[in-house]
């Protein structure tokens, strides 16, 4: 099972690590760079529905982590 670790910024995942992070953003998407994958989950309307939409990020981020073979799954809210 691939772990899910909680920061605060982008900046605290180490730089040479291959990585999958989910964060709030303005819009949805996905981005990739060197290291890794961003998912991105737009803010919502109602608190509720932006939480649903991060959790529901944050379980397809760690299939992606396995697929891949990356160790940790990075959350940033």
């Amino acid at each position: 099972m691939t772990p899910v670790k909680q920061i605060t910024s982008r900046d605290e995942i180490p730089a040479e690590q291959a990585y999958v992070l989910v964060t709030f953003g303005e819009e949805a998407g996905e981005t990739r760079d060197s290291n890794g994958l961003i998912i991105t989950v737009p803010h919502g309307t109602s608190m509720a529905m932006s939480d649903l939409s991060f959790t529901a990020a944050i379980h397809s981020a760690k299939a992606i982590a396995k697929r891949e073979n990356i160790s940790t799954v990075y959350a940033c809210k």
